[in-house]
């Protein structure tokens, strides 16, 4: 039986009381097709507020990532006396050395495993994952990839956390996995990018059953780490490994996608905390 189909039919979907709370963020994928659009709606507004305020409270002691920035004076900042005395004597107004601190700016693309087996729980934690990502940094561009690969946010595109995690419940959960496929649309999205720190995060168990060899596509990236995500099989690890060598990146393990959040919260903190 399809994964969208409910167990009764579809007026029983109809009648029952729709799920609240993460219930609802969990269930959203195997029921969405079963509703009314009035009755999608609301389930899918209830999705989305409980994957949101289970993002919040797991960011509610995190600080947004940011950067130590040394200029010259008359820039805005705070007197660097240490580096000041560093200069070559006689100094010049320009010798005079200030920092400050700004909010860490990078192009990053999330790149998800959307395939066939994706279940409406993991969906929900991708999506949650994803949240985690975007209520840190100040953008975040998302592709998604079975067979095929697909854009879900561009680089630059203004899209609020809420609308990022409903375009991640709405994916279809369908294909083969194809992370070479996924690997190349996310380098395509960063070559729009404008800032000078690029990343890449691929959110993967990393056996994939279609497409060429991704580790080759790794390469192109200035940074790519790697969320391994499920048990740790030998071809799925040695497949991480090589992409986040060839990436010039980290391979950070969930056990399951319950781990996701946490274990991209600290990827948050590892790679953009300056």
């Amino acid at each position: 039986m399809p994964e969208d189909v409910a167990d009764g039919p579809l007026e029983e979907t109809q009648q029952r009381e729709l799920p609240e709370g993460w219930d609802a963020a969990t269930s959203y994928h195997r029921i969405k097709r079963q509703l009314s659009p009035e009755q999608r709606t609301v389930a899918r507004e209830r999705a989305i507020q409980a994957i949101l305020a289970r993002a919040q409270q797991l960011l509610r002691h995190a600080a947004r990532p940011t950067r130590r920035v040394e200029d010259g004076f008359p820039a805005d900042g705070e007197l660097d006396l240490e580096a000041t005395l560093e200069r070559v004597r006689p100094w010049a107004p320009e010798d005079l050395r200030v920092e400050r601190i700004e909010a860490r700016e990078a192009d990053v693309v999330a790149i998800l495993d959307m395939s066939l087996s994706m279940t409406g729980p993991k969906i929900a934690l991708t999506a949650l994952a994803t949240a985690i990502l975007r209520l840190r940094l100040d953008q975040v561009a998302v592709v998604h990839f079975d067979t095929r690969a697909h854009k879900l946010v561009g680089i630059g595109e203004a899209t609020s956390p809420r609308e990022l995690v409903r375009r991640v419940l709405e994916v279809p959960a369908q294909g083969y996995t194809n992370i070479e496929a996924g690997l190349k649309r996310a380098w395509r999205e960063l070559q729009q990018g404008r800032r000078r720190e690029r990343v890449g995060i691929l959110m993967s168990d990393g056996i994939a059953n279609m497409g060429a060899d991704p580790a080759q596509v790794a390469r192109l990236f200035p940074t790519l780490h790697i969320v391994q995500v499920g048990t740790e099989e030998k071809l799925g690890s040695e497949a991480c490994r090589r992409m986040a060598e060839a990436g010039h990146g980290r391979v950070y393990r969930a056990p399951t996608y319950e781990d996701l959040p946490l274990v991209v919260r600290q990827l948050v903190r590892d790679v953009f905390r300056g």
